[in-house]
């Protein structure tokens, strides 16, 4: 992906995973940017008050998917972290941060356009395929810390 100078050698490996994480920091900071226009400027939400409305409102599906965004980074994030210290295999520490990052990116999509069911529908499956994903990770995290 690039010059392996840029990335401490035992990096180099996890490039993808890595690219997946940044992307993901840059999708929930572009969710936070677009909460004000989204959500506010009509103003069905008040900024520090508690949702109005439901899942019929964009204004309230665009918090929500921030909000559950921030919610999952975190776990993802450290997660990702380790599985890098420990040196899990990069194959398996790349594929699943990309489809994990990449059923994120589902969710955001399905969610803004108000697809499906509420529960159950396409918005639950990419959730669950995301938490799927981090949870394969930290499995494998476990297996390396408990060897």
């Amino acid at each position: 992906m690039h010059e392996s100078s840029t990335l401490m050698p035992w990096l180099a490996a996890y490039d993808w995973a890595l690219l997946a994480f940044a992307l993901l920091c840059l999708v929930v900071m572009a969710q936070s940017f677009l909460t004000a226009p989204l959500a506010f400027l009509k103003q069905e939400q008040a900024p520090g008050m508690p949702l109005q409305g439901d899942h019929s409102l964009l204004s309230f599906r665009v918090l929500r998917t921030h909000l559950n965004s921030v919610e999952s980074l975190g776990p993802f994030g450290f997660t990702l972290m380790l599985a890098l210290l420990l040196g899990t295999n990069p194959t398996w520490v790349n594929g699943l941060a990309l489809t994990h990052v990449a059923f994120r990116l589902l969710f955001w999509v399905v969610y803004y356009s108000g697809l499906g069911k509420v529960a159950g529908g396409a918005r639950t499956l990419c959730f669950v395929g995301g938490l799927l994903a981090n949870l394969a990770l930290v499995t494998l995290v476990l297996f390396g810390l408990l060897q």
